[in-house]
């Protein structure tokens, strides 16, 4: 029963890719680098990037300098 399904949707296209052990694969999150430590951090979670931003010197370095296209000066 699920096998015929399965090959409708393979021949339709519609099929939704899945690991070996059955579990669906998720399309990468979108991602920002820092431009002084050159950290791949997720940039839907904008507070993540403050944090992270405030971890370098803030004056020399304030977030719209760490992300330059996710927080404009």
């Amino acid at each position: 029963q699920i096998k015929r399904e399965q090959k409708k949707a393979d021949a339709a296209g519609t099929r939704a890719p899945v690991k070996a052990n059955g579990l669906p694969v998720k399309p990468p999150k979108p991602t920002s680098i820092c431009a002084f430590c050159k950290k791949e951090i997720v940039n839907t979670n904008l507070k993540q990037l403050e944090v992270h931003a405030s971890t370098h010197d803030s004056k020399n370095w304030p977030k719209e300098k760490c992300w330059p296209n996710d927080f404009k000066a």
